[in-house]
């Protein structure tokens, strides 16, 4: 496999370049080989402690390169020797890498000068040129690669993150808490897209798209702890939409920074905003409004001045619209969760609020927004200079640190929910899709290949998870028919007491937590009333329950001895091991289509093992003859791709609509009720309204897809 290169803070570019030439040609193609490029070691207070270079390798395990500018031998060995204990003295943080009191291993330090020095040099220690490097390094033992995969843990920072969970109340092999249990302690490492997302610095803007569960949000993490670290002196912003990320952020920035410096962040210089904030709350927009002297609106006045769904986008215009071209920047970072919920409006306040060279850093899944919209354009989200060309490009230049980078593995989500998620979001096995990707070549990013057809606008196509997409652990630990079950019910509470009694089971039986099961309400209007009638089911059988936001404080998503009850906007950016859909029935149809999907495809990927979806009556008959088609064909996507004017339909057929477009099509869905009840009781023939017949040909036009389009329009 080639050398997977890491590009963090570069001190010296041609000595860099070198390097890398050499370790690409030494390299052992069967192994797997990391050089990290300025990888941070240590930092505290007094000072950052930085290494040239760093390669790990499964064949010689830890290199270090020093590209020395020292020149006699005596000072030369003394750098080296304090690095060598640096390593030694982080390296031996970690339990895992001991060998009793001692390092397991022995890394090795290489001092790389201009000139090979003339005295010998202490046993241990390594100095040479360029021209004799590679028999330096060939002359370096063999690993022992027991210790690889932890190595490569402790180096990526993340052995912070391993779950904390004991579970010592697994005592059943092959239970659902025994298999969570392993699972949790698969996830552990970072793969080759997440490394350079989350430790190449770009001196710009930078892009991270990704699936749901790809890691987005520890990557964002770990960035901004890696260069709080590096720059203590920048400051940074971390900014979301979903407010229960707090928390989350919270944790994971904290404990990443520790593992760098061994103290906590410094607040004062890394901040964790909501993108919105308000007069009380410290958020993005409202930061920005108040170093010009604004007073930042609240949702309730914005609301009444731009709508529900214009609310942010209209305040974040008006903000742009009020500041001034000489307007001093406040930032020297921003990282961006949750991109697919700004408005353009947002992206553009965001531009002018970091200060050059504009390091700006958004992540995203375009599938998890939970409106109508398409992701804007780079153009549309940052604007254009006065000569109309846009403020960002993004370029991926040979031997430069990757702009934009798509995360194509799935770590949360098994493959089979994975695609059941896109299957039902797209409207896979509908009558007709609900959306679809403008970019074809998305599927193949995103990590699916094709087996049959083509990909291309009008033509039909197959398409399945990669292998390589998807961690072995989800394989050898689950069977898809126990990953996806659907249950159809007569009624709300007979729903409700089903589920309570499954979830008694998941405790009591297959030896989940209480915090392992999330129940997710749909529907944003009714969450609050459903889930106080679900509770009542719930106490019925002892157990605890919060509804997250509301009977708990905002931040907060998981409360140990309690199940996690959440409407689709908190339940976002969060996940657990078993998941509930209840009332999933009022995403099957209905005005803005591709809303409702999009909340059915998020609430899915919340699962890191199981999907239960539960819903009542003919709707929910519907949605599950969609799953069952899919489960059918072997958990594969199967259908024909629109062509250009056929999406461009579909958005306008199953956009987001106002409230006055709905009332219309409410008051015309009544009509039309009505109309029917009128001839099915015999008050009215249909003969004697003509305008039936128009009607008709239109419906039927409408389920033939609209023949009078070209196939191949693209």
């Amino acid at each position: 496999m080639p050398l997977d290169i890491v590009r963090g803070k570069i001190s010296n570019i041609v000595a860099t370049k070198e390097l890398i030439k050499i370790v690409e040609q030494h390299g052992n193609h069967e192994c797997s080989e990391t050089l990290y490029l300025g990888y941070p070691l240590s930092a505290n207070a007094e000072r950052t402690v930085t290494v040239d270079a760093l390669l790990l390798s499964e064949k010689s395990g830890l290199i270090a390169f020093i590209f020395s500018k020292l020149q006699d031998t005596a000072s030369i060995v003394e750098e080296q020797g304090e690095l060598y204990y640096q390593l030694i003295n982080t390296l031996t943080q970690y339990p895992s890498l001991r060998k009793g009191r001692s390092l397991a291993f022995e890394p090795h330090v290489i001092s790389i000068t201009p000139n090979k020095p003339d005295n010998d040099i202490e046993d241990g220690y390594i100095l040479t040129t360029f021209s004799q490097l590679s028999q330096a390094i060939s002359q370096i033992p063999a690993f022992d690669t027991s210790y690889y995969r932890v190595l490569v843990e402790s180096l990526q920072k993340i052995a912070s993150i391993k779950p904390r969970k004991k579970r010592e109340n697994v005592k059943n092999s092959g239970s659902k808490g025994d298999i969570i249990k392993k699972i949790e302690k698969e996830i552990a490492n970072l793969d080759q897209w997440q490394k350079k997302a989350a430790l190449e610095i770009v001196d710009g803007p930078q892009r991270i798209r990704g699936l749901a569960g790809s890691g987005k949000t520890i990557v964002l993490a770990l960035k901004a702890a890696y260069l709080h670290a590096q720059y203590p002196e920048w400051d940074i912003v971390v900014t979301y939409y979903t407010r229960s990320l707090w928390q989350q952020y919270r944790d994971l920035i904290t404990k990443f920074v520790f593992e760098f410096s061994r103290d906590e962040p410094n607040w004062d210089k890394l901040h964790l905003f909501h993108a919105w904030g308000s007069q009380s709350e410290q958020g993005l927009y409202s930061e920005i409004a108040r170093s010009i002297g604004q007073v930042p609106i609240n949702f309730a006045n914005a609301k009444l001045k731009y709508g529900r769904e214009g609310a942010f986008s209209g305040i974040c215009n008006e903000l742009n619209q009020i500041m001034s071209k000489d307007y001093k920047p406040l930032y020297d970072l921003l990282l961006i969760d949750e991109a697919q919920d700004m408005p353009a409006p947002f992206f553009k306040l965001a531009y002018r609020c970091v200060k050059n060279p504009k390091r700006i850093v958004w992540a995203y899944d375009e599938l998890q927004n939970l409106s109508s919209s398409i992701m804007p354009s780079i153009e549309e989200m940052f604007g254009s200079d006065e000569n109309g060309k846009p403020l960002v490009e993004l370029k991926n230049e040979p031997d430069e640190p990757m702009q934009d980078i798509i995360l194509p593995v799935c770590y949360r989500n098994p493959p089979w929910a994975l695609a059941l998620a896109h299957s039902l979001g797209f409207g896979i096995y509908r009558d007709h899709l609900v959306q679809h990707f403008d970019a074809l070549e998305l599927w193949e990013d995103i990590g699916y290949k094709k087996d049959k057809g083509s990909l291309a606008f009008g033509k039909k196509v197959t398409l399945s998870r990669r292998p390589d997409a998807t961690p072995n652990y989800f394989y050898e630990l689950l069977n898809p028919q126990d990953v996806i079950k659907t249950w159809r019910f007569e009624d709300v509470d007979t729903q409700y007491d089903f589920i309570a009694k499954q979830i008694k089971k998941n405790i009591t039986e297959d030896e989940l937590d209480p915090d392992d099961i999330l129940v997710i309400f749909p529907s944003v209007i009714y969450a609050k009333s459903q889930y106080q009638r679900f509770a009542q089911h719930l106490a019925r059988y002892s157990i605890s329950s919060m509804l997250a936001g509301v009977t708990n404080e905002r931040d907060i998503f998981h409360i140990p001895g309690s199940i996690s009850c959440s409407a689709i906007y908190r339940a976002k950016g969060n996940e657990s091991p078993m998941v509930y859909i209840v009332n999933a029935d009022c995403c099957y149809e209905g005005i803005e289509l591709i809303k409702l999907r999009n909340t059915l495809f998020t609430a899915i990927t919340r699962s890191r093992a199981w999907v239960r979806i539960c819903g009542v009556g003919s709707a929910m008959a519907g949605l599950i003859s969609e799953i069952q088609i899919f489960i059918d064909k072997e958990y594969v996507l199967d259908f024909k791709i629109p062509t250009k004017t056929e999406m461009n339909k579909l958005r306008t057929i199953n956009r987001e609509r106002s409230a006055s477009d709905t009332r219309k099509i409410e008051e015309a869905q009544k009509g039309v009720r009505t109309l029917l009840d009128l001839v099915a009781k015999g008050e009215l023939d249909a003969s004697q309204i003509p305008e039936l017949g128009s009607l008709m040909k239109l419906f039927l036009n409408s389920k033939a897809g609209g023949e009078d389009i070209d196939e191949e329009d693209e």
